[in-house]
């Protein structure tokens, strides 16, 4: 993953309040994947990636769930 191109998508393709729940759950699950990559990455700052990552990917699950 390139994590300046995938941050540049994260900020270009902030969701908007006309997008729909779908839309927006694809933008939280880009978000989780970005945070994952880098706490694969290891470091000091891995465990608060990862838990940046599950609540992305749970915000992202719970926007389908009420679309």
């Amino acid at each position: 993953m390139n994590v300046l191109i995938a941050m540049t998508a994260l900020a270009v393709g902030r969701p908007t309040v006309d997008d729909s729940p779908g839309q927006v759950a694809e933008w939280y699950q880009a978000k989780s994947r970005l945070h994952r990559y880098l706490a694969e990455q290891g470091g000091q700052d891995a465990a608060q990636e990862t838990a940046y990552a599950v609540a992305a990917y749970e915000h992202a699950r719970a926007l389908l769930r009420r679309a």
